[in-house]
């Protein structure tokens, strides 16, 4: 299957992304044969660079420039949207500096700000991280119902041996039943396990995904055929 460009026809050349697949390489390989305006939405969570390495089984979490990953990442994700870009990002003791400085860097491309909060957050002896950012980029956003709100609160997601950072179920879906339509492409560029896939699945719309470990590759299409 081609991948559709917003209901504006199949794309024609040798670069073709197929729909309602993920593919196992960096995001930024995949986005390349992507053109502009070929996706919906955008809605991902990339890694914090926690630099523990004791979330991930298959993924060195530790980058030396996370901001500069961040930014050319999000600048493609931006690029091959048609819509809005949803980045769900954690602020940490390392990873702080680099977070705050892409408020700054964006500061004229982001069109709103989301709290996810922790009802049940890890405990810590000082002050205890509750909440989470997910940063909208775009030129505006609309919701699909009056009264959306830029908060959700949910438990903190059971975590699997298999992957130990998987995005909430719950939060997929409030982003894509309040922010897409029916038939519309998400494209997660850090799918993970494949909750974003399923989110879409569940809610009749489609997704393309990227995903650099093979092995989370594989877990996300196995969960994905289960569901």
């Amino acid at each position: 299957m081609k991948l559709c460009k917003c209901g504006r026809g199949d794309i024609e050349g040798d670069k073709m992304i197929e729909i309602n697949k993920i593919y196992n390489e960096d995001c930024r390989k995949t986005m390349k044969r992507m053109p502009n305006n070929s996706v919906d939405i955008v809605f991902t969570s990339p890694p914090y660079n926690r630099k523990r390495n004791d979330k991930y089984k298959h993924y060195d979490d530790t980058k030396t420039d996370y901001f500069g990953f961040l930014a050319d990442t999000i600048i493609e994700m931006i690029r091959v949207s048609n819509g809005n870009v949803f980045v769900n990002i954690q602020k940490n003791y390392y990873n702080k500096e680099d977070v705050f400085k892409l408020f700054g860097y964006f500061s004229d491309r982001i069109a709103e700000l989301f709290i996810w909060e922790k009802s049940n957050p890890m405990p810590n002896p000082h002050v205890i991280n509750a909440y989470e950012f997910i940063i909208c980029f775009g030129d505006k956003i609309k919701a699909n119902h009056t009264y959306t709100k830029n908060h959700l609160t949910t438990s903190v997601a059971k975590m699997t041996t298999a992957h130990k950072a998987m995005m909430h179920p719950k939060v997929a879906d409030f982003f894509i039943k309040n922010f897409t339509q029916p038939n519309d492409i998400i494209y997660d560029p850090f799918m993970g396990a494949g909750t974003t896939a399923i989110s879409a699945l569940k809610n009749q719309r489609r997704y393309i995904g990227s995903e650099l470990s093979a092995e989370y590759c594989e877990l996300a299409n196995t969960l994905i055929k289960h569901y």
